[in-house]
């Protein structure tokens, strides 16, 4: 969905106790804009978008508040979201991202986020650490 003026809807905030929520409702928004994405593709976006959120509270400042920005969009046939953080280096390599076993506790969002994503990718620049998420709206 896009804006008035042409651009995706952003979210912009400092991390915090309610950023889980904040990034549903700017989901919960694209989607009444955009009846056609499927069911099946918003529950898969929701799952990703909200594991990689929770990895962003988590790991990009020690848990400590890092200022976010989400920006999500419908184009060319596919829900787009992504994220940037200001926060620490993350040491992330998709390519090798496994479901854990059933007795670890943690590291399941990764994976989670990979499986029911067309397309998941992950940059660091030199103030940034940016999260790009792609699913197709039909199933």
């Amino acid at each position: 969905m896009l804006n008035d003026d042409g651009t995706p809807l952003v979210l912009e905030a400092f991390t915090g106790p309610n950023t889980l929520d904040q990034i549903q409702g700017t989901l919960d928004l694209l989607w009444e804009q955009h009846p056609q994405v499927s069911p099946t593709a918003r529950i898969h976006m929701e799952l990703a978008a909200c594991e990689i959120g929770a990895n962003i509270l988590k790991h990009a400042r020690g848990g400590e508040p890092v200022r976010m920005r989400m920006e999500a969009d419908v184009r060319d046939g596919a829900v787009r979201v992504d994220f940037t953080d200001d926060g620490h280096p993350a040491p992330v390599e998709l390519d090798a991202v496994a479901m854990p076993t059933e007795m670890e506790e943690q590291g399941r969002g990764l994976a989670l986020a990979v499986a029911v994503l067309d397309q998941l990718s992950f940059q660091r620049d030199a103030r940034s650490n940016r999260w790009s998420l792609v699913r197709r709206v039909t199933d």
